[in-house]
């Protein structure tokens, strides 16, 4: 039986339309499952799984692709890759995170099989899932006939381009590598250290990926009634949840999928990393007004301060520390 807010990624009773992608020649390139379909006017909270097959370079040119709307986000979770994008070709172990925006040319080859797990917003690349999942069952080969795959990709924002025509350079050139070692912000509080992975501006404004790295016996508190949804993927240790009555754990290869209005709060029970990939609070503003007002008025940073920020910014966690 389903949880019903915890998600084990590697069962396959959540593994939502199992689909499979074929190269030019036949052969599988992905096996790819949808795990949270997407919600709302900006269609978020999209998250997928997929197990990208290791694939050769072409004899001939490398081709790329675009989508004209809609915001990716990749987790590299295994093996490597080569990521060539806006005229660039880099490698990208795991570890790291790909985000990319629309109109951004861009193509993969892959040196293993890559774990590859992938949120979206604004994009309807979830919206045909169903249906091809149908499709596949009645007729397994659908996907290789090339009058149904360009029927599909224009029907999923899949826009060819042309040739790749990039400069290979290091990872650390290309802004849509993302290292969790290395964020583009970081907050160090009471018992985790906060990473900002994607900022709002590279999301069309609509949200921010962050890290949290927690020490065992930090926790979190929510308002009452949040507002809003909540989205977390847990890539390392345990984290003990409770949403209205009912606790249960979290740990490597899980989400935690929480409606809003639901009272929650979470407490890290071994030392953990959880991405939160809702991204709807605006944490980088909040975090960063609060810190330069300790910085320059320490006797204004008080915890109305604090909350008058919260509301501000959009943050429904009440309080949060280690015990």
């Amino acid at each position: 039986m389903k949880h019903p807010y915890l998600i084990k990624i590697t069962d396959e009773e959540n593994w939502l339309f199992p689909t499979k992608g074929y190269n030019k020649d036949g052969s599988i390139g992905e096996d790819q499952r949808t795990i949270v379909l997407p919600e709302g006017m900006d269609r978020r909270y999209c998250f997928t799984d997929s197990v990208m097959r290791k694939s050769e370079a072409p004899d001939g040119p490398l081709m790329t692709h675009e989508h004209q709307q809609g915001y990716e986000t990749f987790f590299v979770e295994s093996a490597s890759m080569y990521f060539y994008i806006n005229g660039k070709k880099t490698l990208v172990e795991a570890g790291k995170i790909i985000h990319m925006q629309p109109y951004e040319a861009h193509s993969f080859i892959f040196n293993g099989d890559v774990q590859f797990r992938g949120t979206f917003h604004d994009w309807n690349c979830a919206d045909d899932s169903l249906a091809t999942s149908t499709l596949e069952k009645h007729y397994p080969d659908a996907k290789k006939d090339p009058e149904f795959f360009s029927l599909l990709c224009s029907n999923i924002d899949l826009h060819m381009r042309g040739i790749a025509d990039c400069e290979e350079v290091p990872a650390e050139q290309v802004p849509n590598v993302k290292d969790p070692k290395n964020p583009m912000a970081k907050f160090e509080i009471n018992g985790a250290v906060l990473k900002m992975i994607t900022a709002r501006w590279e999301n069309g404004g609509k949200k921010e990926i962050w890290l949290a790295e927690m020490e065992p016996g930090f926790y979190a508190n929510w308002d009452a009634y949040p507002g809003t949804q909540d989205l977390f993927y847990v890539t390392e240790g345990k984290i003990k949840f409770k949403v209205y009555d009912e606790e249960f754990v979290a740990e490597k290869d899980c989400l935690v999928k929480i409606p809003k209005y639901a009272p929650r709060s979470f407490e890290v029970l071994e030392q953990a990393s959880m991405y939160d990939v809702g991204g709807i609070t605006r944490w980088y503003a909040l975090l960063q007004d609060f810190t330069a007002l300790k910085k320059y008025k320490p006797e204004e940073a008080t915890k109305e301060a604090y909350d008058q920020l919260r509301a501000k910014f959009g943050c429904q966690v009440a309080e949060y520390g280690k015990k």
